[in-house]
């Protein structure tokens, strides 16, 4: 299910909009997660591992920011993965924005869907050259291990979607809250130790890292990434 959110789109400055699609499946041993390796020839993100997706195109369709989004998640989805889905399996997972001040910056659309049982994923070769389903929990471990070089936005929904055991209780999770909102504050005064600073952090607006209260934060120490949530996301409130 496509469900918006409102974003401040001052906070944008030019970003360009793009999609993501965290492709889940139930396997032998609970829940696994679709997760593609970039090309080490790529000018951005280099043996990365992340979940498709990327730009969106003029040619993707909708009469929505968010149903264009979705239009052009699915086509990176076919590109990169060999995989076809319907606008309709889609959930709204999260948005994310890149910090103010990055030369390349993006407004990303995250969304989550299941594997259709006939679909066998094949790599495109060029663009992602590698994939592997894992359960989230997994890579997360294999990140902190420093086997998995995974971006923030990864290693933030790869947490979050391990709190759930199926493919159905994923996108149950998902639909059931209003989807959040992702735009970092980074603190640097320790080049070792980063603190980015997410809304609902209670050092968010005065971008203090010891602020009392409230904690929605990532930590990014030596490349590997950890993150700290003390609250749960809003539900949706739908009219009866």
């Amino acid at each position: 299910m496509l469900a918006s959110i409102d974003l401040p789109l001052a906070d944008r400055n030019g970003a360009v909009l793009s999609a993501t699609i965290l492709l889940v499946r139930d396997g032998h041993s609970g829940l696994e997660i679709l997760l593609l390796k970039r090309n080490s020839n790529a000018k951005n993100m280099a043996d990365v591992w992340m979940f498709p997706g990327g730009k969106i195109d003029e040619d993707d369709v909708g009469s929505t920011e968010l149903e264009r989004a979705a239009s052009g998640g699915l086509r990176e989805l076919r590109e990169e993965a060999n995989v076809t889905l319907g606008l309709d399996s889609l959930t709204t997972f999260s948005h994310w924005l890149t910090p103010a001040g990055q030369k390349r910056r993006f407004a990303t659309w995250f969304f989550i869907a299941a594997l259709p049982e006939s679909a066998t994923v094949k790599v495109d070769g060029e663009e992602m050259v590698e994939a592997v389903w894992m359960s989230p929990s997994d890579a997360v471990s294999e990140h902190r291990a420093g086997s998995l070089r995974l971006p923030p936005p990864t290693v933030v929904s790869l947490l979050d979607v391990s709190q759930s055991d199926t493919v159905a209780e994923a996108i149950a999770s998902a639909s059931s809250r209003t989807a959040p909102y992702f735009y970092p504050k980074i603190l640097a005064e320790k080049p070792d130790d980063v603190v980015m600073l997410y809304p609902g952090d209670a050092g968010y607006e005065s971008g203090i890292r010891e602020a009392e209260g409230a904690r929605h934060r990532a930590f990014w120490v030596d490349g590997v990434i950890d993150y700290e949530r003390s609250f749960n996301f809003p539900a949706v409130h739908r009219d009866a």
